[in-house]
């Protein structure tokens, strides 16, 4: 069985501004962003974890966590510039990082997100960094807070046919998710969720594979990290449903 649901977190509101413009200025609109893993409708909102079962094994998430920062939305095609000084017009963007984005896995769970404000207009899509910390603007601050992601991006507790695991990964790279259609940003406030398939992430083959086979130097390494990039979508999501 798979299930999942909408992301829960506690983080400030922030402000997403224009690289080279004034988020205070009266053509800018409100927006949120939110994440999610990926919740189904026929999810029970009695359990609290992802379960997968294949065959004779069973993989069982009881926590999910990724550290992201420099959330951007771009109305071109262009990638936004990799660095806090901005300067693309087409980016509107805010640095919120790092952040530390924990997924709850039950489907009960309501989104809490970010707030911001970004000049109207039609957006093609949104970048973010999957981010491990190691030495940018913050990361200092936020390893003394959480120590476990000192040298990760991301970490998944749970169990493999009953055997507890910890995986983590040190991927650090950015993530260019395209809208389709364009999100338009008017006068209506807007929702766009950042979706990460956390179920996906521990297959390969048809099967499901242990977690503790792709932590770094793991035979595994490689399939899950692709999985991971694989997993990721963007959408608007006005409802707040993970959908």
């Amino acid at each position: 069985m798979y299930r999942s649901s909408v992301m829960a977190f506690a983080v400030p509101a922030l402000l997403l501004g224009a690289a080279c413009g004034d988020s205070t200025s009266p053509n800018t609109k409100p927006v949120s962003i939110s994440f999610s893993s990926q919740a189904l409708t026929t999810a029970s909102p009695a359990l609290s974890d992802v379960t997968i079962t294949l065959g004779t094994n069973t993989l069982v998430i009881t926590k999910a966590q990724v550290v992201v920062r420099r959330i951007k939305m771009t109305t071109s095609t262009a990638t936004c510039a990799d660095d806090d000084a901005g300067g693309d017009d087409s980016c509107a963007e805010t640095f919120i990082g790092p952040v530390l984005v924990d997924l709850p896995l039950n489907a009960t769970s309501t989104s809490t997100s970010i707030a911001a404000s970004i000049p109207e207009g039609t957006y093609s899509s949104i970048e973010f960094k999957i981010h491990k910390p190691a030495g940018e603007s913050g990361d200092a601050a936020f390893v003394a807070a959480n120590p476990n992601f000192a040298n990760s991006s991301i970490r998944v507790e749970g169990t493999y046919n009953g055997t507890a695991f910890v995986f983590t990964s040190a991927i650090s790279e950015k993530e260019r998710l395209n809208f389709n259609p364009p999100i338009v940003i008017e006068g209506t406030n807007r929702n766009v969720t950042v979706a990460f398939d956390v179920g996906s992430w521990f297959k390969s083959g048809g099967q499901v594979i242990n977690p503790s086979t792709a932590n770094s130097g793991g035979t595994n390494e490689n399939v899950v990290r692709n999985n991971i990039r694989a997993s990721l979508r963007a959408f608007e999501d006005d409802d707040k449903n993970g959908h």
